[in-house]
């Protein structure tokens, strides 16, 4: 036949009719469903006068034969009836179907009009859809009740309307089913499509309106299942004949069709998509012991760089390290070749041969992988990943598993096109929040000048300043510093450099016990006199003249009688190792002075962006912060910075109140790390007062804000030079350990902290008093004073 269906091959040797595996009472729909051959053999004579002679004769011979059989000519209630005409009906098979096509595909049943119910099927049908007692037709995993009944009404309603208003519509019912391969294991997809050419349908009652029923006649669609049941319901016609079931391997199209969703989902590729990506991918393949591998190949700069987060969803780089200087070198290596040879490279066949040609393949030996395909991904701008697949069995990825993966090629360059901007965004989300201060609170307003600049930059004389600047904001200030920290650094480096001096006196008596040198002798002398210089103290020109002497007076003398005297080799040996050893007792106290430091200033960092995100939600600002031997930030708030926004005078008191409690919040966490600490270190806390707005003007050469004009850098030098500022008339430094000090010059300005003070001492923050002090006069500064106020440094 000219119209032939799909592949198939002679039907299975059972005639029964076998329902789905579901309960009638799912099934509400009333269809009045009855098997006839009468529509089929209609359909042959009217395709006779169109035919060949020789294709004319074999419809005759059916049609005498089924004529014959007038049981079949009329609506099957006894499927005894199927099975006395067993042979004509296996003939019908075989008709419909060319029994000379692969056998594999020839996967189709015979079916009761519009229900699910089957007859008469191929035995590639009975593998996969009827289950092992031969009792019943399976239908899908997990498929909803609902489902079955919109691909049900969707198959009749689509005959309903084709003959009855002439209306074709735009449905697609089908069922995809996923298939285990008991071969390989793996899941594969096959989607059963529906021929209704052989059934007729007739009408028993009075046809509603087209408009009074779902379908749109815009979309051609039913819009409201249950409704157009309700106008037309399915027991208004008759339908009798036979529909046929025809299953196609769909693995293909559903593997590509996840890729596709996998993009769609999810705007960011991260590394957790990859991983979907390469299940979906084996499926494409439908090896099970096939490995898929998918490396993305970031670059920095112009160059690539290994990101072990990538490298691990490879074959090849799934056990690299960054740390490891041949693992740097295997990926370079990988790169340049992959760049050089982009065309995909099949090694069905992988040995020892393979690695004179592609030596960077021996891991893959190793890994006991015997043939192999690497796809290189790229497009116009060069090198975006690789593909990869490996099996242990020689031979088995060839061109067919090639040419499998074919057609997913452009959705894996677009996948790995956009991991490259994620990770890009990623570099550029930590500029911005560790590096730079454009957040989110000020960004527009470089937007703006950015588009500005654009919107001009072809015009003979551009009118762009490109200058960000902020009129009118106010600014707050305050450093929580670590009292001491100058101090406690030196006695650390002096601690650990009496440690060095001592393993080189020990390492030098022992070479002068083997040794007759007076050289030795003058390198233990002067060593001796640099302890003696630093038993009490360190300078800074100490340090650096101890470290001098070590690096080109003691170590030249020892590195040579290193490899110039076998007796003295183990000794000098260990000594450079120690040395070496930057986790070792030489560097202990610096190391426990740097750890504590470190633990202190993330912790502080922790707490201000920890409260500062709930802070932008009652009005933007701006919020630097940045590391010294503690931490210091400003805030700017204003008008200005929110256009959209507006601004009141209660925000800026909001925030000053948070800047206070923060402080005294922020004290009791450092205090309460100081048990753990390796070197018990205190934090002071300074707030810097200042009630006029200023202006700030964004710096491009340092990439921070700053104030504008000569009145404001006075609020400038303040800040500088607060830190170490003593109260007048005495040696004691305004900020102390569990103290929060205020600094001010206007009374107006400390009147309103005052109620602050109060506030929290109400809430057991800070504790009753407050001093009122005035502090010395600065460089350039005079006439400040502050307000001083104990923390509550226990939790209450």
């Amino acid at each position: 036949m000219s119209e032939m269906i799909a592949p198939a091959i002679r039907p299975a040797n059972n005639l029964k009719i076998l329902a789905a595996n579901i309960n009638s009472s799912d099934n509400c729909l009333s269809i009045d469903s009855k098997i006839s051959f009468r529509p089929f053999v209609n359909y042959l004579k009217d395709k006779i006068h169109d035919s060949s002679d020789s294709r004319s004769g074999i419809y005759n011979y059916l049609i005498e034969k089924f004529e014959e059989s007038p049981a079949l000519l009329e609506p099957v209630t006894d499927e005894h009836v199927l099975e006395e005409n067993h042979d004509l009906l296996e003939m019908l098979g075989t008709t419909l179907f060319p029994v000379v096509s692969e056998e594999g595909k020839n996967v189709f049943t015979m079916g009761v009009p519009y229900e699910f119910s089957v007859f008469n099927y191929s035995t590639p049908f009975k593998k996969l859809f009827i289950d092992e007692t031969g009792g019943h037709f399976l239908l899908p995993e997990n498929v909803s009740h609902e489902h079955l009944k919109q691909a049900q009404c969707s198959l009749m309603y689509e005959h309903v309307l084709a003959k009855f208003y002439n209306i074709k519509l735009n449905e697609d019912p089908h069922l995809v089913y996923p298939v285990t391969d008991k071969a390989t294991g793996m899941k594969r997809f096959y989607k059963l499509r529906y021929d209704r050419r052989f059934i007729d349908i007739t009408l028993k009652g009075t046809l509603p309106q087209i408009q009074d029923c779902a379908v749109c006649l815009n979309s051609l669609r039913i819009l409201d299942l249950d409704q157009q049941l309700a106008k037309m319901p399915l027991d208004l016609f008759e339908v009798e004949g036979f529909g046929v079931w025809i299953a196609e391997d769909f693995t293909t199209q559903e593997s590509l069709d996840s890729i596709k969703k996998i993009l769609l989902q999810h705007h960011d590729c991260n590394l957790n998509v990859i991983q979907s990506l390469k299940n979906s991918i084996h499926g494409l393949i439908g090896l099970n012991e096939v490995q898929v591998g998918l490396t993305p190949f970031m670059q920095l700069n112009g160059r690539f760089v290994m990101d072990e987060n990538c490298t691990r969803h490879g074959i090849l780089g799934k056990n690299w390290k960054a740390a490891n200087p041949e693992d740097v070198a295997s990926y370079q290596m990988c790169v340049d070749y992959f760049s050089a040879h982009p065309e995909a490279m099949p090694l069905s066949v992988l040995d020892e041969k393979m690695l004179e040609v592609a030596p960077f393949t021996k891991p893959l030996l190793d890994e006991g992988l015997k043939s192999y395909i690497i796809y290189p991904i790229q497009n116009n701008d060069g090198l975006l990943g690789a593909l990869e697949l490996g099996s242990p069995i020689p031979s088995q990825l060839n061109q067919d598993v090639m040419n499998r993966i074919e057609p997913a090629m452009p959705l894996l360059s677009l996948a790995l096109l956009k991991n490259r901007d994620t990770f890009n965004n990623r570099i550029e989300k930590i500029i911005k929040e560790k590096f730079t201060p454009l957040q989110p609170a000020v960004e527009w307003k470089f937007a703006e000048v950015a588009w500005e600049y654009m919107h001009n930059e072809n015009n003979e004389e551009p009118n762009v300043t490109g200058n960000v600047v902020f009129d009118n904001v106010y600014p707050l200030y305050g450093a929580v510093d670590i009292r001491n920290s100058s101090v406690e650094r030196s006695r650390a480096i002096q601690k650990d450099l009496k440690e060095h001096i001592n393993l080189v006196d020990e390492v030098l008596d022992k070479l002068q016990s083997l040794l007759k040198l007076p050289l030795l002798e003058g390198l233990k002398f002067k060593n001796f006199t640099f302890r003696q210089a630093i038993e009490n103290g360190l300078a800074t020109e100490d340090e650096v003249r101890i470290n001098e002497f070590f690096e080109k007076e003691a170590d030249p003398v020892l590195s040579h009688l290193q490899t110039s005297n076998p007796q003295a080799q183990q000794i000098i040996s260990n000594y450079f190792n120690m040395v070496n050893d930057a986790e070792g007792y030489l560097y202990r106290n610096r190391n426990e002075y740097e750890h504590t430091l470190t633990t202190i200033n993330n912790t502080v960092l922790q707490s201000f962006e920890k409260q500062e995100e709930i802070m932008q939600q009652s009005y933007p600002h701006y919020f630097e912060k940045y590391k010294t031997d503690g931490v210091e930030y400003t805030i700017y708030i204003g008008q200005s910075i929110a256009p959209n926004s507006p601004f009141n005078m209660l925000y800026l008191k909001n925030i000053r109140l948070w800047q206070l409690s923060s402080m005294a919040e922020i004290a009791r966490i450092t205090h309460a790390l100081i048990p753990n600490l390796a070197v018990p270190l205190q934090t002071t806390q300074l707030i810097l007062i200042h009630s006029q707005p200023i202006s700030i003007s964004f710096r491009k050469d340092e990439r921070r804000f700053d104030v504008e004009g000569s009145y404001n850098i006075r609020y400038e030098i303040m800040k500088k030079r607060l830190d170490k500022v003593n109260i007048r008339g005495t040696n004691e430094r305004l900020t102390q350990p569990g103290k929060i000090a205020m600094v001010y010059s206007n009374p107006k300005e400390a009147q309103e902290y005052q109620e602050y003070v109060m506030f929290l001492q109400s809430k057991n923050l800070l504790l009753p008093g407050m001093e009122y002090l005035e502090l010395e006069e600065l460089q350039g500064v005079s006439g400040l004073k502050a307000l001083r106020v104990n923390i509550n440094l226990q939790e209450n």
